[in-house]
């Protein structure tokens, strides 16, 4: 015990279930995610300006996916929720199999995003209800540490599938994420919360999802002023998060002509610091107060965007030096922000609104998915530095908004107590 505590790990007593179902999940995710794109291009021969638009319009259509599953968490509570949106995506992606017409790839790709803006708020809501006293912050950092192993391991995987099969490959990992929902779907719904030991000098834990009895609406958590400022550091978190997913290969490759695997290398850093430090950075802050440690986040990210925006193009040996310091400061800031703001929208909400908080917190996300790829590429191409700017900004904004929060939020929504 001692020794899990030290790493930052939970306890996890009666729901390795739920932690093999994430396991299970990510392997499938990461079989297809790095090959989204090239799959409906080279196995449905499909252009690629049109994939692109397929992709776009799926992530706009889906936006309210985010809200509406706020309800639905807490009326049926989140286990619920969680199996219909694996279930969801079994059938959509069994579906990507037998058709090729773009129409149809649209109105499927809308309901996968539908099924993951589904699955992002019951897995939240979820840990909220099954983590003992003091350890969310914990469990959401392994939870990304479990999701990162899954998505590295099934990327290689979906790698060698494709290498070696060609279009039966594609075909292949299409096929093994439907399996891998599926088995992730039982997985959920066949565990119970009986299994569960409460912790010492608490109440039985409740059987089944014990959604909230009472009853409320978005009218009463957009009255929550202090929740609105969250939402608007979650939307700042989210552009700089994605960043490296969006911005980072362009910029490297395009703007600063460097070689194409950088990138590659910049990802593997992010992946490994991840994989090996989230839950005990989760543990190391978790004594200071939440907003204090999005703070120090948010200042970690300017200078990691300061660092990305002055590598010198025509030294690439030194400018990788830069890149990799940069990459090592934005990791340790994601670090620092990935669990502690989860954490913190769900000590926020009330608890028979819960679903509705996280709701709106998948739809900021949402919101900056559609903006990052439009907004970054715009900046780009009327500056290099210019995106980077921009995130600062932002970054300095959201500062200013976590001091505001500091002063007003209640002692137990910044901080848990921890049990020994």
């Amino acid at each position: 015990m001692a020794v899990i505590d030290t790493l930052g790990l939970p306890n996890t007593t009666g729901r390795k279930p739920l932690i093999v179902a994430q396991v299970v999940d990510a392997l499938g995710t990461g079989l297809f995610l790095p090959f989204a794109v090239v799959y409906f291009h080279a196995a449905k021969g499909i252009t690629l300006t049109t994939v692109g638009l397929m992709l776009s319009v799926g992530a706009l259509l889906s936006l309210p996916a985010g809200p509406l599953a706020g309800p639905l968490i807490d009326r049926f509570g989140p286990r619920r929720v969680l199996v219909a949106s694996n279930l969801i995506r079994v059938l959509t992606f069994t579906a990507y199999v037998f058709t090729d017409t773009p129409w149809q790839l649209v109105g499927l790709v809308t309901v996968t995003l539908w099924g993951d803006s589904l699955f992002r708020p019951a897995v939240s809501a979820l840990v909220a209800q099954v983590a003992d006293e003091g350890q969310r912050a914990r469990w959401y950092a392994m939870d990304r540490s479990l999701r990162n192993v899954g998505i590295g391991a099934g990327g290689l995987a979906g790698s060698t599938l494709v290498g070696w099969g060609g279009t039966s490959g594609y075909t292949a990992v299409v096929a093994l994420n439907a399996v891998s929902f599926l088995t992730a779907a039982g997985l959920v719904a066949t565990w119970r919360r009986t299994a569960v030991l409460p912790p010492a000098g608490s109440g039985p834990v409740p059987a089944g999802d014990a959604p909230g009895r009472r009853r409320g609406g978005y009218r009463e958590v957009l009255a929550d002023r202090a929740f609105l400022g969250v939402l608007a550091t979650v939307c700042v978190f989210a552009l700089c998060d994605l960043a490296l997913t969006v911005l980072l290969s362009a910029y490297v490759i395009e703007a600063r002509g460097l070689p194409a695997w950088q990138p590659g290398m910049l990802f593997a850093i992010n992946t490994v610091m991840v994989m090996l430090a989230q839950t005990a950075v989760a543990r190391a802050v978790e004594r200071y107060r939440r907003p204090r440690v999005l703070q120090v986040a948010s200042v970690l990210w300017m200078v990691s965007f300061a660092l990305f925006a002055v590598v010198p193009g025509e030294h690439v040996g030194l400018a990788f030096g830069g890149l990799v310091l940069g990459m090592v400061v934005f990791t340790v800031a994601e670090l620092l922000q990935a669990p502690t703001s989860s954490a913190l929208t769900v000590a926020i909400a009330a608890e028979h609104l819960r679903g509705r908080y996280l709701g709106l917190e998948e739809l900021m996300w949402g919101l900056a998915r559609v903006l990052a790829p439009i907004v970054f590429t715009w900046l780009l191409t009327r500056g290099a530095g210019l995106p980077w700017l921009a995130l600062c900004l932002c970054c300095l904004a959201a500062v200013v908004v976590l001091h505001r929060l500091h002063r007003v939020l209640p002692a137990h929504v910044q901080r848990e107590t921890v049990r020994g």
